[in-house]
């Protein structure tokens, strides 16, 4: 019988050991907690964190644990209602500032935290949460790509005197009918250009020619996607926002989106934060009239919209958006 060396007694004794070591965050279980992020998305620092700790104080309110967690303060509590409690005294001494969701955290110590231990996370199915179905609005994303398209043959045939009566987005085409004696096939070239996803019909059945553009079918699908991806972008920033422990944003099907928030116990501010998204549109100044004499008379220009900003001046920007549609074409941030 061969004898076993020293050494593998000692490898199985440090593997064990290692793996004791990286098992124990799982031992101590979870207490309520709340994670705040700040609502402009800056990271939350000690001087946070106290200030934080502060307001709960003069509510009578003491935390198990507080940590600063990927610029997040979260705070853990031994009882739900205590949780409910702090998340509404937050909540009311600095509305607007703070972003305070309800979750859980590990009761672990802190020295296990400082040298990056974590439990294991569980999934929604094991832990509980929230879970989300989106539909994307196809027909809205190709509406709107239709919308902008017709914006800008009206100004190509402008530029090029042209003459047309109408441009109307007509059961999912353009429609352009143009006026008697213009040269339909002079307008169709224009409008095609080099895009080769863009098709152009003429009827000439009439006194005057009728133009139909559209989007070929790849373009759609095209389209379609982009949109998909777009909600997929916007949803996981706000996710993000919630701090949530490996989250689940995927694309199910054509035009669905699943989102699963695992630890997560408020589905209504969950709710609140994923729909909180925005258009951005760029729109020139109507420097030609005074956006102050239009909001005394209340007679703005036909080609110009009258909006109030937040400290009540008012303000007179273009109806028609800049710039033009189809220069566009997936736009991302770059920094």
């Amino acid at each position: 019988m061969n004898p076993v060396p020293v050494w593998r007694y000692w490898l199985v004794a440090i593997v064990l050991v290692i793996g004791f070591i990286f098992a124990l965050p799982n031992v101590f279980g979870e207490d309520p907690a709340i994670q705040l992020a700040r609502e402009d998305r800056g990271a939350l620092d000690t001087a946070g964190e106290e200030r934080v700790r502060g307001i709960l104080e003069s509510q009578g309110i003491t935390p198990n644990a507080s940590y600063i967690e990927d610029g997040r303060v979260v705070l853990r509590f031994d009882r739900v209602d205590d949780q409910l409690r702090a998340r509404d005294a937050i909540n009311d001494a600095a509305p607007g500032e703070y972003n305070v969701a309800l979750t859980s955290a590990s009761r672990m110590p802190n020295w296990l935290r400082a040298v990056g231990l974590k439990p294991m996370s569980l999934g929604l199915d094991l832990r509980g949460g929230v879970h989300f179905m989106y539909e994307v609005d196809m027909d809205a994303a190709i509406e709107g790509a239709l919308q902008r398209m017709a914006q800008d043959i009206r100004l190509q045939l402008r530029e090029a005197r042209i003459g047309y009566s109408t441009v109307a987005v007509e059961r999912g085409r353009v429609r352009v009918a143009l006026r008697e004696g213009a040269d339909a096939n002079a307008a169709a070239k224009l409008i095609r250009g080099d895009d080769t996803g863009i098709t152009v019909e003429t009827d000439r059945s009439g006194a005057a020619p009728v133009l139909f553009a559209g989007f070929t079918p790849e373009r759609i699908k095209e389209r379609q996607d982009f949109a998909i991806e777009q909600n997929l972008t916007t949803l996981r920033n706000r996710v993000n926002e919630l701090g949530v422990s490996e989250p689940i944003v995927a694309r199910q099907g054509l035009d669905r989106i699943v989102v699963q928030l695992p630890g997560v116990q408020d589905p209504n501010q969950a709710l609140r934060v994923l729909g909180a998204t925005a258009t951005v549109e760029f729109r020139l100044v109507d420097e030609g009239n005074d956006p102050y004499e239009a909001q005394r008379t209340r007679r703005v220009p036909i080609t110009s919209k009258l909006y109030t900003h937040r400290n009540g001046s008012p303000g007179l920007p273009q109806r028609e958006t800049t710039p033009r549609g189809n220069k566009h074409t997936n736009p991302h941030p770059r920094f």
